[in-house]
C-alpha cells in the first residue's frame, strides 16, 4: 500500500469557504488530490503570520510535509486606523459604553483616520520578510518544496475605506515575490485569474475575500503544481519544474 504524500496548507481567512454550503480551495484540492495526497491544514482566521509563526513551526516539524501550500498577506499589510498596542488597549477598556462609541466613531471615519494618522499596520514588512523567510528556510531543511499564493488586489470600494491597501499590497508581494527560487514557486495573480480584476474575483466589493471561482481557480493551480513534483525528484528540481 502505497502511503500519500503530506501536503500542508498556511493560511488566514483567505484561506476560508466564502460562504456557508461552499468549499474553499483546501477541500476543492483535497477532492482533487484523492488518496495521493493527506492534507493538513493551519488556517488561522484574522491571524498575522508572527502571532502564529510558531504554530507553522511546530507543525512543519511534526508534519514533516513534502509541500507546503503558504496564504499570508492582506492581514500584515492592510492599512490600520489604529497600531497593534492601540487596538489591545481598546480590547482591554472595561467601559463598554465608550468602548462601543470609539469603534463605532472608528468605523465611520476609518479612511479620514488613516489618511491623518499615515500608515499603521498589524506587521511591518521587515518583521513579515523575516517570518515568511523562517518558514521558507524549515522547508528548504525538510526539502519541502513551496508554492506561495499572491496577496489579492482589492476593489476601488475597499481602497477607498482602507487608503494605500492596493500600494501596501504590491510591497509586500514583492516581498514574497523575491523568494522565488528552485524550491519556492511564487503564483502570481495574473497567472491565476488573467486580465480579470478584484471587481471579478472578490466575494463582495468591501471584501478582501474570494469568491467560488477564484478558491477553484487556486485549486486548479495547486493541483497542478503539486502533479509537476515527482516522489524522487529533488525539492531544488520541484520547484524549478513549476
Amino acid at each position: 500500500m502505497i502511503c500519500p504524500r503530506r501536503l500542508l496548507i498556511v493560511g488566514n481567512s483567505v484561506s476560508l469557504p466564502p460562504r456557508e454550503g461552499v468549499s474553499a480551495y483546501p477541500e476543492l484540492l483535497e477532492a482533487q488530490l484523492g488518496r495521493q495526497w493527506a492534507v493538513y491544514r493551519i488556517i488561522r482566521s484574522g491571524k498575522t503570520i508572527d502571532e502564529f509563526e510558531s504554530e507553522v513551526v511546530t507543525g512543519l516539524n511534526e508534519i514533516e510535509p513534502q509541500a507546503l501550500v503558504l496564504q499570508v498577506g492582506i492581514n500584515e499589510c492592510a492599512p490600520r486606523p489604529l497600531r497593534r498596542s492601540e487596538r489591545d488597549r481598546l480590547e482591554r477598556l472595561r467601559l463598554r459604553l465608550l468602548k462601543s462609541l470609539i469603534i463605532r466613531c472608528i468605523h465611520q471615519f476609518r479612511p479620514q483616520i488613516i489618511r491623518f494618522r499615515g500608515l499603521n499596520q498589524l506587521t511591518e514588512l521587515a518583521v513579515f520578510a523575516e517570518c515568511v523567510k523562517g518558514i521558507v528556510a524549515i522547508c528548504a531543511s525538510l526539502r519541502c518544496p513551496v508554492i506561495i499564493l499572491p496577496i489579492m488586489s482589492v476593489t476601488s470600494a475597499t481602497e477607498a475605506r482602507q487608503p494605500m491597501i492596493n500600494r501596501e499590497i504590491g510591497r509586500y508581494a514583492e516581498m514574497l515575490k523575491s523568494l522565488n527560487s528552485r524550491s519556492v514557486f511564487y503564483l502570481e495573480q495574473r497567472k491565476l485569474f488573467g486580465d480579470r480584476g478584484p471587481n471579478d474575483f472578490c466575494i463582495t466589493q468591501e471584501s478582501v475575500h474570494l469568491n467560488s471561482w477564484a478558491h477553484e481557480q487556486i485549486a486548479s493551480h495547486v493541483a497542478n503544481w503539486l502533479g509537476l513534483l515527482a516522489p524522487k525528484s529533488t525539492p531544488g528540481v520541484q520547484g524549478e519544474t513549476a
